[in-house]
């Protein structure tokens, strides 16, 4: 009984060389890093970075130059400063970084885990909301501080 296991596959390693003179001897990193985008420690796992990230909508500048998303809170601040719209350019820009955000926080550092990214992204998204929750009440204030003054 022979078993072809013990036979080596390649009896001339140098004609096989030649016959595929386009055999790679490094790795392409890039190619790697996307084949292991969704791997943690050799195991993959689903994708479920999909969601609204309330944190990157809420805290958009911020939360941008943390987790290396500069572009995206520079032309955040840049449309904030334009007169009359740039409310609504803000808005539509935190939207979509709502929709995005969780994808670009995960290309763009080195988690550990999954629930890592998701943990620190639902810290983000308890900041925001705090912090909407304060404008909103120092608004109010505001608000309410002017009108007592006009009533005299």
């Amino acid at each position: 009984m022979s078993d072809d296991r013990y036979k080596p596959r390649i009896t001339n390693a140098n004609e096989k060389r030649e016959q595929t003179p386009d055999l790679q001897f490094f790795y392409d990193k890039e190619k790697l890093k996307q084949e292991n985008r969704y791997k943690v420690k050799g195991q993959a796992f689903p994708k479920t970075t999909a969601g609204f990230n309330w944190g990157a909508c809420l805290l958009t500048p911020v939360w941008g130059f943390y987790h290396n998303a500069t572009a995206v809170s520079v032309v955040w601040i840049i449309l904030a400063l334009v007169p009359g719209i740039g409310f609504i350019l803000t808005s539509v820009l935190s939207i979509i970084c709502g929709i995005k955000g969780n994808d670009w926080a995960w290309d763009n550092n080195e988690w550990k885990d999954i629930d890592e990214m998701h943990y620190v992204q639902r810290k983000w998204a308890m900041a925001g909301i705090i912090t909407e929750i304060v404008l909103i009440f120092g608004l109010f204030a505001y608000i309410m501080n002017k009108l007592n003054s006009i009533q005299l």
